[in-house]
């Protein structure tokens, strides 16, 4: 299997990201995954781009199909209120198909002017940014034919980080005073490079 082409997506707001550090809630083995938050107007471009993988999944699939009728699966986008909601994820563990070796992975991270950004730092909803991803197609008979939305890389344009909410939720007291201003609900994770896509 080829490497997918890499896209840049339009800026937009990330939704549930796990960017530094993977999400094992249902997944043991983890997944890096963000949903990106495109209005509609500006999101024609990538809304074609993913329409033409799906189809071009779909006709890989019949044509495989002798005939049969081929489910479709889900679009990895959804449109709602004016504005689109692309899925992006990355594994970050699991085993190579080819070489039948583990692999370890995670999505670079980058800031607005394309330095790396510490894997401490909790990247949180609100925040906005682009990725860079390949459109992968697949066949599961039960799912049907579709595509999947690969998380490679992704640029931060505006941080929003742990606890900064929060910090909004009060006004300003005559009172106790902290002496120093410690990051709030800052984590740390341990992730290898990038070994396989």
């Amino acid at each position: 299997m080829t490497e997918a082409k890499t896209n840049i997506s339009e800026i937009g707001e990330f939704i549930y990201p796990h960017l530094t550090k993977p999400d094992t809630r249902f997944d043991e083995a983890g997944l890096y995954q963000v949903t990106l938050k495109v209005p509609e107007a500006k999101a024609k471009n990538m809304i074609k781009l993913f329409d033409e993988a799906m189809e071009s999944s779909v006709a890989e699939a019949e044509s495989k199909a002798n005939g049969k009728k081929i489910k479709v699966a889900p679009r990895p986008y959804q449109i709602n209120d004016g504005y689109v909601f692309f899925k992006f994820k990355m594994k970050a563990t699991g085993i190579n198909r080819k070489t039948k070796e583990q692999f370890v992975q995670r999505p670079v991270v980058l800031d607005a002017k394309k330095n790396p950004i510490s894997q401490s730092t909790v990247i949180w909803g609100g925040s906005e940014g682009k990725i860079a991803f390949g459109l992968r197609p697949y066949y599961v008979a039960s799912l049907g034919a579709g595509v999947t939305a690969q998380l490679k890389a992704v640029q931060v344009i505006k941080l929003v980080e742990g606890g900064a909410k929060q910090l909004d939720l009060f006004k300003e007291e005559e009172g106790f005073e902290a002496t120093s201003q410690e990051t709030v609900f800052n984590e740390t994770t341990e992730v290898q490079a990038n070994t396989d896509f």
